[in-house]
């Protein structure tokens, strides 16, 4: 009897904290009579798309640096793009291309660029999937375990303790509250100095 007491107790804390966990993720998501139009109930909301994007920015003035910010919703669709001035084309795309990468994989746009430079795969073949291996988009998950979209940052140029990427994870951990860390870059490994034996 005290087992089945037990269990009960858990499975009602297990059920309160899931629905705590959701109602909080609930606050970026689009709710009320726009979700009847669309038939979607896990759409990153425009307010909280704007908030990061713009929280994205801040920091990129504080390091005086100029960035474009893209959030896609979950399937590829724009929710908002800002850019700042001075952009030029290759960051604005860099941005899109960044964000679909995050989509595609779940992942950040880092793993594939690392996985590129460990030379598990091609840069070629991440191309020929649709992805863009570089650093810098982000999935934007809620509740845990529900993607609602990515963000992709382009534009600046990376130094010690800044790139796009951590540009993205600021704005995101400000708005959503603390994002996983960020992986690791992988350098890809020394070109091998060319065999000799040529002549001249």
């Amino acid at each position: 009897m005290k087992m089945r007491i037990g269990l009960a107790v858990v499975a009602a804390v297990t059920s309160m904290a899931g629905t705590a966990l959701a109602a909080d993720g609930d606050k970026f998501l689009v709710r009320g009579d726009a979700t009847k139009t669309t038939l979607e109930q896990n759409m990153l909301n425009i307010v909280t798309a704007e908030k990061i994007a713009q929280a994205c920015v801040a920091e990129a003035k504080k390091e005086g640096v100029r960035v474009s910010v893209v959030i896609l919703d979950q399937f590829g669709e724009q929710i908002y793009f800002y850019r700042m001035d001075g952009q030029g084309r290759q960051g604005i795309a860099t941005a899109f291309l960044k964000a679909k990468t995050a989509l595609n994989t779940r992942q950040p746009s880092r793993a594939t660029a690392n996985a590129v430079a460990r030379g598990a795969v091609s840069e070629l073949r991440q191309w020929s999937f649709g992805n863009f291996p570089q650093g810098g988009g982000l999935p934007i998950i809620v509740n845990g375990n529900q993607l609602v979209g990515a963000i992709g940052v382009g534009g600046s140029p990376g130094r010690p303790n800044w790139n796009d990427e951590i540009c993205a994870w600021r704005g995101l951990s400000q708005v959503m509250g603390k994002q996983p860390d960020l992986l690791p870059v992988v350098n890809p490994p020394p070109a091998a100095a060319p065999a000799g034996g040529g002549r001249g």
